[in-house]
């Protein structure tokens, strides 16, 4: 009797400094591998396609097909066209059909959407966000990234655009963000801000290279640092509350580098969340489960909603 060829799907999550690539089945996570992103600007732009989706193919493991590839990217992102449009932090994958070149090349269905869509996903089927009804996820990296799932699907823009939410402005600070806006919430609580100030006071710790117990000591032993976590939380907190005001979610997941400090910043979040009784929002706000592979996790399911 002929043995049953067992399918499996992909997920990708491009970001500016990796792409992690998973090959998920019914039995789980199969295989992963992630790449430095910088190896795409290596080559031509018509060969990046190429390049990615013989790293994809290498995962299959012998005697599944693969049947779907979904990928998140950082944003903008035009899931009509399949075409990334982010000249400022993924330029190299940015302005081309990458979804069109590779469903060529796959022979599969493809689905793209913003990576913060992505990440949502992964916790909402996969991790912490399970069961929730209306789902906020804020991913602190190099930038801000922000999703809301409202009963599992993306909120969306009149025009079917993902909201770019972490740009919006939250201070008088005078320095413009590369969205065009001053006083950019990402500009003042994305992780760059947070590692360019504890560096700028740490220069011999290289912020890459420490933990969160290192930082607690030193928070214990310094309250200038102390005070960089403290600050963050509170510019954290300025965004955070416009949107846990306006779309009032029954969890608030936090995920990304910045979040593994959040006992660190934690105060100073809640300080900027709290409110009098008659305008309290729900502050219910827990830790990515997943962490790193939420988004390609959750990549996985985007060819399904497309």
């Amino acid at each position: 009797m002929t043995e049953l060829i067992k399918m499996v799907k992909a997920g990708v999550d491009i970001g500016g400094t990796g792409t992690r690539i998973i090959i998920h089945g019914e039995e789980g996570t199969l295989s992963t591998k992630t790449i430095p992103t910088a190896l795409f600007n290596a080559v031509e732009q018509e060969q990046r396609s190429e390049l990615l989706a013989s790293h994809i193919l290498s995962l299959i493991p012998e005697g599944t097909k693969l049947v779907s590839l979904g990928i998140g990217a950082s944003g903008p992102v035009d899931t009509s066209s399949g075409i990334i449009n982010n000249k400022d932090t993924l330029e190299c994958f940015s302005f081309f059909p990458l979804v069109d070149e590779l469903k060529k090349l796959l022979d599969v269905e493809v689905g793209i959407d913003n990576d913060a869509v992505a990440a949502v996903l992964g916790e909402y089927y996969f991790g912490a966000g399970k069961n929730s009804k209306r789902l906020l996820m804020v991913t602190l990296g190099t930038g801000i990234g922000v999703a809301l799932l409202d009963d599992g699907k993306p909120f969306r823009t009149s025009d079917g655009h993902h909201p770019e939410a972490g740009h919006i402005p939250v201070s008088g600070n005078p320095t413009t963000c590369y969205c065009g806006l001053r006083g950019c919430w990402e500009m003042l609580a994305s992780r760059t801000w947070l590692q360019q100030n504890l560096e700028a006071l740490l220069p011999e710790h290289p912020y890459e290279k420490n933990d969160i117990n290192f930082y607690k000591e030193m928070a214990k032993e310094r309250e200038d640092i102390a005070s960089v976590f403290h600050r963050y939380g509170n510019y954290l907190g300025r965004g955070l509350v416009t949107l846990l005001t306006l779309y009032g979610p029954d969890l608030t997941i936090l995920s990304g580098s910045a979040a593994h400090y959040y006992p660190l910043f934690k105060e100073g979040l809640e300080e900027s969340l709290t409110r009098a009784d008659a305008y309290a929002i729900n502050m219910k706000i827990v830790p990515s489960e997943l962490g790193d592979t939420a988004g390609a996790l959750g990549a996985i399911v985007i060819p399904a909603l497309s």
